[in-house]
């Protein structure tokens, strides 16, 4: 069975189910087990190429899949090893051993769901404040600002083109959930700073050599840019922006050289986004 076979043969048996679970409000029984093409297809979700091709994607665990469920996000299949309170009516009962299977995780938390990702085709520039993110490639620090972000109101998120994906199981899990209501783009970073400029936004860099981030008034609406985490803003980025700031450096001895770029994401928009808010 090739991938095109065995992706109609999935929405054929689990794709329309799940749907058919939230249509009908009648209580109906769990459908049991899982065939061996199911398993091929959502094993090969784990890899980019292949989440982008069928633009589906994996969320595990029961808070991630809970917060998946609760949001605006198309779910198209649901398998858990327990009728657990939360699940849609007909979601797919499978064993330990299934899935292990079909999870991405060492340890599986029983419950897996797959869904669609969503289809942002251009950037909310009426948002207030947006992220924009210049080559990260560490999922785990990629997740972790998707959740930071959305802890300050941010929902609208731009990606560098060399990021990396945004729904890697990694980020997924990271993200604890904030994936789920935010807009994330992909774009040139030329382009998404150019554009952002037209649309009226402040474009605030962060840099080593930037001035304090406690002596910026922002005003406006802004973009704030986080660079790589080990080489910060490209140059042609940093030459971009409006304004670059830095966090000071307040350890004497000047041991650490610099910050986690999450951990600095976190600071920037705690400072800039609290004075816009008093």
């Amino acid at each position: 069975m090739n991938w095109i076979e065995a992706s109609s043969y999935l929405e054929f048996l689990t794709f329309g189910k799940v749907r058919t679970a939230f249509q009908h409000s009648a209580k109906t029984s769990p459908s049991l087990a899982i065939s061996a093409s199911d398993i091929k297809f959502i094993r090969s979700l784990q890899l980019k190429k292949f989440r982008k091709k069928h633009g589906l994607f994996i969320v595990e665990g029961v808070k991630p899949v809970k917060e998946l469920l609760d949001s605006e996000v198309e779910v198209t299949s649901v398998f858990a090893t327990e009728n657990l309170d939360f699940l849609p009516e007909n979601f797919t009962l499978i064993s330990p051993k299934e899935l292990n299977r079909i999870s991405g995780l060492k340890t599986p938390n029983k419950v897996l769901a797959i869904a669609k990702i969503t289809d942002t085709t251009a950037p909310d520039w009426s948002a207030e404040n947006i992220l924009f993110l210049d080559g990260i490639n560490d999922p785990g620090n990629l997740g972790t600002m998707i959740r930071t972000a959305k802890w300050f109101g941010i929902s609208q998120i731009i990606c560098s083109l060399d990021c990396v994906d945004a729904y890697d199981r990694k980020v997924v899990q990271s993200a604890m959930g904030a994936l789920f209501h935010v807009n994330i783009n992909y774009m040139d970073s030329l382009d998404a700073l150019k554009q952002a400029k037209r649309h009226q936004f402040t474009v605030v860099g962060t840099s080593m050599n930037g001035i304090s981030v406690y002596d910026i008034e922002p005003a406006g609406k802004m973009v704030l840019v986080i660079g790589s985490e080990s080489h910060g803003m490209r140059e042609k980025v940093a030459a971009d922006c409006n304004v670059r700031c830095s966090i000071p450096n307040f350890e004497n001895s000047r041991k650490i050289e610099s910050l986690n770029a999450s951990v600095a994401t976190g600071i920037v928009l705690s400072i800039l986004v609290g004075k816009k808010q008093s």
